[in-house]
């Protein structure tokens, strides 16, 4: 059930490229099928990060299962896409990890 949701002052041309983008590689830096993830984009956001309207963007991921020995490497595979598909400096993103619990992820009417 991994989800991604990108928010970024960054204008993105086109979203349906980039949504597809963003979801094969966190199926693949996850190593969960595709069919599981969900992707999320808020561009063109009112924000501003150490006082200045720079690109920069606030990314949430959530996955069941994930650990803290995962964040470090989906940090640096999350800003590389970012830096290569918007041009946001890595230094002005910010990444937020979560782990729920199972029971606490409904999907199909149920949880996981």
């Amino acid at each position: 059930m991994p989800y991604l949701h990108v928010h970024t002052n960054v204008v993105v041309g086109n979203h349906t490229d980039f949504l597809t983008l963003c979801s094969q590689a966190t199926a693949a830096a996850l190593s969960k099928p595709e069919s599981y993830v969900m992707v999320e984009l808020s561009d063109q956001q009112s924000m501003l990060f150490a006082g200045s309207d720079m690109p920069l963007a606030f990314v949430e991921l959530k996955s069941l299962g994930l650990t803290t020995g995962q964040t470090a490497a989906l940090s640096k595979q999350i800003s590389e896409l970012l830096c290569e598909q918007l041009h946001i400096d890595p230094a002005r993103i910010y990444i937020e990890f979560a782990a729920p619990e199972r029971a606490m992820f409904g999907w199909k009417g149920g949880t996981f």
